[in-house]
């Protein structure tokens, strides 16, 4: 009986301890959450190696539809701070503040301060780099407030981040000032990219709506192939991690070819694998714009 007691005393401290090294309870740095990977590569870049981040959405899952489960939920309550986009991309935001008033978890909206295009109900904001910089700014004042002791590092992160965003901005505005003027319009798999293309004077054509999980109307269809006849397009721009179905019959139908266009909403495990991140798939992502529109 003795040896049955030690036997189960030992399982328990022994996922005791798994539970704690997984929640970041061992390493005693702020626990981060964040609602989707573009979240989770902002607060790696301010945070460097002083916080444990972890993003709840899995890996190569599209976040709209995405729905938080009760495991999620336990993680979430010993968390310090869940950073969120907001503007309606978390729709599941509200159930889960309620669930965890009182536990301590510090929610943040990094969209805060950011100016909204309301008329577009588009909550891709990261898409123009010059909004990253704000939401940046938001992870970086937050963790300076729950770990006053790595200020300096979080801030040498930030201004270094800074610089990034900036040359990739400039880099977007150089190409597209070379490219054609008659022809910045792209046709894109759902209604993404608004502030993207409002940045750098492009147009979108949207296959479906904020969230794509729709399939078009007959009529609408036939207005797309309509449009893309009509203004010559020759590629158009399909996500990784949704269906193509659509956009591969919009192409059989006039064409064009596909071309991928990250929105950056995730990343699949080869992506991550790579090292791909925010900077590197917004170059990718010019790269595919120039091609279509040169």
């Amino acid at each position: 009986m003795k040896k049955l007691l030690a036997a189960i005393s030992l399982l328990l401290l022994s996922v005791f301890t798994s539970a704690c090294s997984q929640s970041g309870e061992v390493s005693g740095k702020p626990r981060i959450y964040t609602s989707f990977y573009a979240i989770y590569d902002f607060a790696s870049e301010i945070a460097g190696d002083k916080a444990d981040i972890y993003n709840i959405v899995p890996t190569g899952t599209e976040p709209h539809d995405w729905e938080p489960t009760v495991q999620d939920m336990a993680k979430l309550n010993n968390a310090d701070v869940l950073f969120y986009n907001g503007l309606g991309m978390e729709h599941w935001i509200d159930k889960v503040q309620g669930s965890l008033s009182g536990s301590g978890t510090k929610f943040v909206q990094l969209s805060d301060g950011v100016e909204v295009n309301e008329d577009a109900g588009d909550p891709h904001i990261w898409l123009d780099p010059s909004n990253v910089k704000i939401m940046c700014g938001n992870i970086y004042e937050t963790l300076c407030e729950i770990d006053p002791d790595n200020k300096a590092l979080y801030e040498a992160n930030y201004n270094n981040y800074i610089v990034q965003l900036s040359s990739l901005d400039q880099t977007y505005r150089d190409a597209i000032e070379k490219l054609p003027e008659n022809n910045r319009s792209i046709v894109v798999s759902h209604e993404a990219y608004s502030y993207l293309c409002d940045a750098y004077g492009l147009n979108q054509v949207p296959i479906d709506g904020i969230s794509a999980d729709s399939e078009p109307s007959p009529e609408k269809m036939m207005e797309l192939i309509n449009f893309i006849k009509d203004n010559n397009i020759k590629y158009i721009f399909y996500e990784e991690l949704v269906s193509q179905k659509t956009a591969q019959t919009l192409a059989d139908e006039t064409g064009a070819q596909l071309l991928p266009l990250n929105p950056f909403e995730g990343l699949t495990e080869e992506e991550i694998a790579k090292g791909d991140n925010y900077i590197s798939v917004m170059l990718k992502n010019l790269e595919n714009i120039k091609t279509a529109l040169k």
